[in-house]
């Protein structure tokens, strides 16, 4: 049973997961410039999936396999590649934009089941993705639907991973939970990166060490967090955490590769930030 009232260390931990996710951005283009996404992405959750192996018992293997299939393509497997084709074909901010809809669809997916979300819920769902959609837009030239539908999917499919955690992942530790998923998703698509004869990036010790952040620490030890607050706190509450992504991406690119924060990006900062503290507020929970 979920806590009533949360501490505020239970908040700030899960704020972590995707805290960490955002620093992927400038990671990977400081460090990895170039580099194939299929093999990035591959690597990036067999690595830690390999590592994290010996947590899952084999009784959980025998009795809960397909719950944990359909966990591990939902929220890592096919979110990633949708999320790679997504940033593929559109500029990174619009990508970003489409993928912050998470909490607006969760909303909605809710609502669809019979869980109306509140005003306030509503508010900070569309404000958020206001506020990322000023902080990273880059308008295109020519919109490519396709990727508009990728980035866009790819927020659905997390959503509906998100909801089906507390279901499917009934009864499973967290830890236990996030090493089957990553070992899962790891192993399927490492077959398809080989399958798709795209040779493995050659990494200097830069992007080993990028990798090394980006697998075991942002992947493992960010989906473990993930997992975890998503057992333990209110879905709908935890899923506009998501908005510190882009937050942490931006920062980030100002901090490591001298990008420019113009005043208009502090004034989304915040506006996403002031969304984020909203959705926790109790007003934003439906009884």
């Amino acid at each position: 049973m979920k806590s009533a009232s949360p501490s505020a260390a239970v908040w700030l931990l899960a704020a972590m997961a995707p805290a960490l996710w955002g620093t992927t951005y400038f990671v990977t283009q400081f460090w990895l410039p170039g580099a194939d996404p299929l093999w990035l992405a591959t690597l990036r959750i067999v690595v830690p999936g390999i590592l994290m192996l010996p947590f899952v018992p084999l009784s959980v293997w025998r009795r809960r396999w397909w719950h944990i299939l359909v966990l591990s393509s939902l929220n890592i497997g096919v979110f990633t590649v949708l999320l790679f084709a997504g940033i593929q074909r559109l500029p990174g901010g619009m990508a970003a934009t489409l993928t912050s809809s998470m909490p607006l669809q969760l909303l909605l997916i809710r609502a669809l089941m019979g869980r109306f979300p509140t005003p306030v819920q509503l508010l900070a769902a569309v404000g958020g993705m206001a506020g990322v959609a000023l902080l990273v837009w880059q308008s295109p030239t020519h919109v490519d639907w396709t990727g508009v539908f990728c980035s866009l999917s790819a927020a659905t499919i997390m959503s509906v991973g998100v909801l089906l955690i507390p279901v499917l992942g009934k009864g499973i530790k967290p830890l236990v939970l996030t090493s089957a998923q990553l070992s899962s998703a790891g192993i399927i698509l490492l077959i398809v990166a080989l399958l798709s004869g795209q040779p493995v990036p050659h990494l200097d010790t830069g992007g080993l060490l990028a990798m090394a952040w980006l697998g075991p620490v942002t992947m493992g030890g960010g989906y473990f967090i993930w997992f975890r607050a998503v057992s333990q706190l209110p879905v709908d509450k935890v899923a506009f955490l998501g908005l510190i992504n882009p937050v942490v991406a931006v920062s980030g690119g100002v901090l490591v590769m001298g990008e420019v924060m113009s005043l208009a990006k502090v004034f989304a900062i915040v506006l996403v930030l002031a969304c984020v503290l909203i959705s926790q507020h109790p007003s934003a929970r439906r009884s």
